[in-house]
């Protein structure tokens, strides 16, 4: 059976002007540097796993007051290396259909990436190419996704320092043909900018990628699990073999 949840995607959004206009719309901080990263599991080095996402549309014209100018609309989120040859999990609604997409890594180094896949479940891969290795996330074993499951959600809403948000997962969600888990209900409130971080269990591993929370009530979330993103990479991983 199908299931239907209003849900408010926390994804950050700004104008930014280009033309001789400006317009009148508060825009967010850019991400030139990034953060500093706390480290939750020294065994697995978290914080290099983890990047910031700026996506930029094409130019268009807008209208504000009555004066028109072009602008580009910039959406900002995270994202977490799942393969150290660049490859990145993000949200699907964070990329949309930029015409650029910047990378900042936990270095400060900023690369543009590429698209690889978009996925119906709001899960999208891009990758950028270093000339260094990355180290990459580990998934949390599908067998540790239970209700009542102890977890930490990485939030970096509006670029400020990194919050560490506790919680546990209260609902879950299957695909109905194969039974595999998709989403995972949390009892974490969130706020815009925070799409794509990371869900983790108490060893570091990721659980699930940040999605949004419930319009009716703001103190529960949703995160795309871990396994609908590793079934995701596969796919792709067998699509450019084949």
């Amino acid at each position: 059976m199908p299931f239907y949840i209003s849900i408010s995607l926390v994804w950050a959004l700004g104008i930014t002007s280009v033309g001789a206009q400006t317009l009148s719309v508060e825009t967010l901080q850019d991400p030139g540097v990034l953060v500093s990263r706390t480290d939750n599991n020294p065994r697995q080095n978290l914080e290099t796993t983890l990047v910031d996402i700026k996506a930029v549309d094409t130019p268009v014209l807008h209208t504000v007051n009555g004066k028109t100018a072009v602008g580009s609309e910039e959406r900002y989120g995270q994202g977490i290396i799942i393969d150290s040859d660049g490859i990145i999990a993000t949200n699907r609604h964070i990329i949309g259909d930029a015409q650029h997409i910047y990378v900042v890594l936990s270095g400060g180094e900023i690369f543009e990436a590429n698209l690889l896949r978009k996925s119906q479940a709001d899960l999208c891969l891009i990758k950028i190419n270093t000339p260094f290795p990355l180290r990459a996330a580990s998934l949390a074993d599908p067998s540790e996704i239970q209700i009542g499951s102890n977890i930490i959600a990485i939030a970096n809403a509006g670029f400020n320092p990194q919050r560490k948000l506790s919680g546990q997962i209260i609902n879950i969600f299957r695909e109905t043909s194969t039974n595999t888990v998709e989403l995972l209900e949390m009892n974490i409130p969130l706020k815009p900018g925070d799409s794509g971080g990371p869900v983790l269990n108490e060893e570091g591993s990721l659980l699930g990628l940040i999605m949004g929370k419930q319009i009716s009530d703001p103190s529960k979330s949703y995160a795309i699990a871990s396994t609908r993103i590793q079934q995701e990479y596969f796919q792709y991983k067998n699509s450019i073999l084949n």
